[in-house]
C-alpha cells in the first residue's frame, strides 16, 4: 500500500515539473525574450540651472544622439521607436571637475515607464565643453588657533592631502588667495589627528564665506604632535684651525638656548643641545664668517625644535 502511495506522489511531482517546463516553452514560443538596438535617440538635459546659476554655459561635444540596446518580451519591444526612449542627463549631478555627464535611459509609453523592457545606453555619458569655468590646485595651509597649556608646544604639523583642487567661475576662483585648514589646540596636551573643514581666504586675509567655488573635498586630515617642552643651553665646538698668521677670536651665537619638545622620558636625558664640531669648520679661514645652522638636523631622536630653528654662529678671525 505504502509503495503504491509513494509511486503516486512521485508521478504527481514529475507531472508538475513537466507542466512547468511546457509552460515556459509555450511562453517563449508565443512571446520570446529578444533584444534590439535603437539608434538616433535624442539626449535630454535636466537641471540646467545647476550650471547657469554659477555663470557657466555649455556646449555638447559628443553624445547628443545615442544608440540604446533594449531587451525584453518581443511583443513589447517591437513597437518601441526612438521617440519612446527617454535619455536623460542630470546636470545637477555632474561633477564640477569633469567634462562628462552620465546618461540614464528608460522606455516610456503613454507617460508611463515600461518596466518589462531593460534599456542600456551604448554611450554611457555625454562630453560637454563648460565655458567660464576655471579650476586651480591650492596648497592647504594648516593654521592652529587657541592656546596650549603652559609647558607644551605644537610641532610636526601635516595636512593630508596637502593640496586641493577648486573649481568655479573665473571670478569666484580668482577671489581665493589661500586655502587653510584651521584647527583648535586650546587646552590640548596630546597628539592631534582630526578632520578639519577647509576655509577660503582672499588676498587681504579675510575669510570668504559666500562663494559658488567648489573644492574636490571639503575637509582634510590634520595631524600634529603636542608634547612637553624644555629649554636647554646650546653647546658647540669648532673644527680645524684658521689660516696661517690668523687667530681665532671666538664664536658668537644668535641664541644661546633652544626650546625643544618630546616625551618626558626623552627630555629628562637632555641637559644641553649639542652642535657638532663639523658644523663650524674654521679650517684655513682667514676672515670672519657667519654660519647658518639648521638645528633640527642635530636634534636627538624623538625631539623637535619648537623655538627658532635657525642658529647663526658668527666666527671671528683676526689677522696677526
Amino acid at each position: 500500500m505504502s509503495k503504491k502511495l509513494f509511486n503516486n506522489i512521485f508521478l504527481k511531482i514529475i507531472s508538475i515539473i513537466l507542466a512547468f517546463v511546457a509552460w515556459l516553452i509555450l511562453v517563449n514560443i508565443s512571446d520570446p525574450t529578444t533584444s534590439i538596438t535603437v539608434s538616433g535617440v535624442n539626449v535630454r538635459f535636466e537641471n540646467e540651472a545647476a550650471l547657469s546659476s554659477k555663470g557657466y554655459t555649455y556646449e555638447v561635444l559628443d553624445g547628443g544622439k545615442i544608440s540604446v540596446e533594449l531587451s525584453g518580451p518581443k511583443t513589447d519591444i517591437t513597437s518601441v521607436s526612438a521617440a519612446d526612449i527617454d535619455a536623460i542627463v542630470d546636470l545637477a549631478a555632474m561633477s564640477p571637475f569633469s567634462d562628462y555627464a552620465d546618461i540614464s535611459v528608460k522606455v516610456v509609453k503613454d507617460g508611463n515607464e515600461v518596466k518589462s523592457i531593460k534599456a542600456t545606453p551604448k554611450t554611457s555619458s555625454v562630453k560637454l565643453k563648460i565655458l567660464n569655468r576655471n579650476s586651480i590646485d591650492y596648497t592647504v595651509e594648516p593654521e592652529a588657533v587657541g592656546d596650549l597649556p603652559e609647558g607644551y608646544a605644537l610641532s610636526d604639523v601635516t595636512v593630508t592631502p596637502a593640496s586641493v583642487r577648486i573649481a568655479g567661475s573665473q571670478d569666484d576662483v580668482d577671489k581665493i588667495d589661500t586655502v587653510k585648514a584651521v584647527f583648535d589646540v586650546s587646552g590640548k596636551t596630546s597628539d592631534i589627528s582630526e578632520e578639519v573643514k577647509l576655509k577660503f581666504f582672499d588676498s587681504d586675509g579675510e575669510e570668504i564665506t559666500e562663494t559658488d567655488a567648489q573644492p574636490a573635498r571639503d575637509s582634510v586630515n590634520v595631524s600634529a604632535r603636542i608634547a612637553k617642552t624644555k629649554t636647554v643651553k646650546i653647546h658647540y665646538e669648532t673644527m680645524g684651525s684658521p689660516a696661517p698668521e690668523h687667530t681665532f677670536k671666538g664664536v658668537e651665537l644668535s641664541n644661546d638656548t633652544v626650546t625643544i619638545s618630546g616625551s618626558d622620558d626623552v627630555l629628562s636625558t637632555i641637559e644641553e643641545f649639542v652642535i657638532p664640531a663639523e658644523a663650524i669648520d674654521i679650517t684655513d679661514l682667514s676672515y670672519s664668517k657667519t654660519y647658518k645652522i639648521w638645528l633640527p638636523d642635530y636634534a636627538p631622536e624623538g625631539v623637535s625644535v619648537v623655538s627658532d630653528t635657525t642658529l647663526r654662529a658668527t666666527v671671528y678671525i683676526e689677522e696677526d
